[in-house]
Parts: C-alpha cells; sequence; structure tokens
C-alpha cells in the first residue's frame, strides 16, 4: 500500500509539471489536434486520480493490504464504539492526516466542477434569453443548428451550447454580416457548429473548473490554454470541410481586427460560448495560424496508436492499481 501511495505521487508529479510543460509547446498538437486532446484528458484525469489518491492510499495504509479491504476497515473503525481501542497499533496521527487531505482535496475538485457546472447553465440560461429577445433568425446558412443575428456593428461571432445539438445557437452580429463575403461567412458559421456539433463547451468547462480549483498547478494552467487552442484547431478542421484555408483564414482576419477584448465573464462563459472568429486574438495562436497557412501532415499511425495507447495507460493503470491492489 505505501509504495503503491509513493507510485502514486511520483505519478502526479510528473504530471503536474515537467509532462505539461512538454505537451504546451509540441509540435504534434498542431498535426493532430484530436489525438493532443485525448492525451491532455488522460493527463487531466490521471493527475487528478494520483493527487487526490496518493494520501488517501497512504492514510490507508495501516487498515489493510490492499484499497477495498482497507476502505472496508476504515468504514468499521468509524462506526466502532471505542475507535482508539479498535484502531491498530501502526495507525499514526500522520496517517489521518493525510487520509483527511486527501478527502478534503477530493470534494474541492468536485464541488468546484459542480459549481462550475451550474454557474455557467445559469449564465447560458440568461443570455439565450436575451438573445432571443433581441435577435433574428439567419436562414441562409448551413441549417445544422440555429443561427440567430443581433444588431451589433462589431464583427462578432460566438456560439451558445443547449441540451442537444438542436436547441444549440449560433449567434453572429450585423456587422460580421457586413464585413464578410457569402464564402467567409459560411466558413464562420461552420466553425462555430463544429464547436457546438463535437460538444467542446464540456472540455473546456472541465479544464476551466480545474483551473479555478488548483490555479498554481502548471498542469492546470498549461491544460487550459492548450484545450482552448485544440478545439479552435478541431473547429477550423471543421470549417475546412466547406471552405478553404485562405477562405478561412480571411474570415479569420476580417472579424478579428476589431473584436474587442471582451470582459470578465461568469466562470467558462468567455470560452464555450464565445470561442470563435470573433473572439479576442489571444485564442488566434501562431500554432493555429501556422497550420492553417501550411497544413502539416498528419500524425502516422504508428505515433497516432503509440499516443492513444499511452492514453489509455495513464487512465487504466492507476485506476486497476487502486481497485486492485
Amino acid at each position: 500500500m505505501e509504495a503503491l501511495a509513493l507510485f502514486l505521487a511520483a505519478l502526479a508529479a510528473v504530471l503536474a509539471v515537467p509532462v505539461p510543460k512538454f505537451l504546451h509547446t509540441a509540435s504534434f498538437r498542431a498535426r493532430s489536434p484530436w489525438v493532443a486532446m485525448v492525451l491532455w484528458q488522460a493527463i487531466a484525469l490521471a493527475g487528478g486520480l494520483s493527487m487526490v489518491g496518493a494520501p488517501i492510499v497512504y492514510g490507508l495504509a495501516p487498515l489493510g493490504a490492499s484499497v477495498p479491504e482497507s476502505l472496508g476497515a476504515a468504514a468499521t473503525l468509524a462506526l466502532a464504539e471505542n475507535t482508539a481501542a479498535a484502531a491498530p497499533p501502526e495507525l499514526r496521527a500522520w496517517h489521518i492526516f493525510a487520509l483527511c487531505a486527501g478527502v478534503l482535496l477530493a470534494g474541492h475538485l468536485l464541488l468546484t466542477l459542480a459549481r462550475t457546472y451550474f454557474r455557467v447553465l445559469g449564465a447560458r440560461r440568461r443570455h439565450r434569453q436575451l438573445v432571443d429577445l433581441l435577435s433574428t433568425p439567419l436562414t441562409n446558412t448551413r441549417d445544422e443548428a440555429d443561427t440567430q443575428v443581433i444588431e451589433h456593428q462589431t464583427p462578432l461571432a460566438y456560439c451558445l451550447p443547449g441540451r442537444t445539438h438542436a436547441s444549440s445557437v449560433t449567434v453572429l452580429s450585423r456587422g460580421l454580416l457586413e464585413t464578410l463575403s457569402a464564402p467567409e461567412l459560411e466558413a464562420v458559421v461552420a466553425h462555430e457548429q463544429t464547436h457546438l456539433r463535437q460538444r467542446h463547451h464540456l472540455l473546456t468547462m472541465a479544464f476551466e473548473a480545474w483551473y479555478r480549483a488548483l490555479p498554481w498547478l502548471p498542469t492546470n494552467r498549461y491544460g487550459r490554454e492548450a484545450v482552448l487552442e485544440l478545439t479552435e484547431m478541431l473547429a477550423d478542421d471543421g470549417a475546412l470541410r466547406h471552405c478553404s484555408p485562405e477562405t478561412l483564414l480571411r474570415s479569420l482576419a476580417l472579424s478579428s481586427v476589431e473584436a474587442p477584448q471582451q470582459p470578465e465573464a461568469p466562470i467558462g462563459e468567455s470560452r464555450d460560448c464565445s470561442d470563435g472568429p470573433g473572439t479576442p486574438a489571444a485564442l488566434i495562436t501562431g500554432a493555429r495560424l501556422q497550420r492553417l497557412l501550411a497544413p502539416p501532415a498528419p500524425l502516422g499511425p504508428l505515433a497516432t496508436s503509440s499516443t492513444l495507447l499511452a492514453s489509455a495507460a495513464l487512465l487504466g493503470v492507476p485506476t486497476g492499481l487502486l481497485l486492485l491492489s
């Protein structure tokens, strides 16, 4: 048990600092964004599981030879009339401290995720009500999702996810319609609808929640930035199925030059509801533009398989050890 706790602590340390710093600037993210996205999700989940599991496993170590056995012994000990007498002599104050720290950390992460989720839902609901009141439908685009136009001269495009794809909406400004040509407008709409169809808001919301819970942790900071960039690359790929790279680049340039920096929004709102060509230029990164100007070759089958296998191992190994050790 103590060896397992040490392994989880070492894994958490590796996934918290060196790995995120390396992946943050890794060139392969532009070649196959979906592979990089899978890897980042695995790193976040495995890192969180290891960071929470290490102190819990260490705290349970004196109570049994395996995690399930120790959990049963801990429950029995908690219900005992005389806890001090029933506790094994190997159980020390630092074991109890580690166990409490792990449980509190897990609760903090889960509560932050729940708080983020409900705050975003509430903000998105109010935003949708305003859009319904102040916008008019646009019908001359690909009608995969509802598209609305607001009367505002700033070139702007963003998406409001709903519970289903059919209930989602893409919002365009009048200034955007007057700035872009028909092919460029189609590229913007395809970009936004890719965000909706692939449910990118769920990915960004989760990383935003982890960042809010532990902003000092490199994996959360780098992970949030990387996932935002990767969702934009994936949305670009969706738009490129309907337009040329040149058309998408023109739409990015024309709709981003005058786009103002958005004020601070509710947690997650500015990133999962306003992430498109009309958003702040910070999301139009150099790597994103470079892959549109000179599209790189995607990762080969061997590199893709190896990365996906590593992602599966990151999730499967610590989970299996916790359940079976």
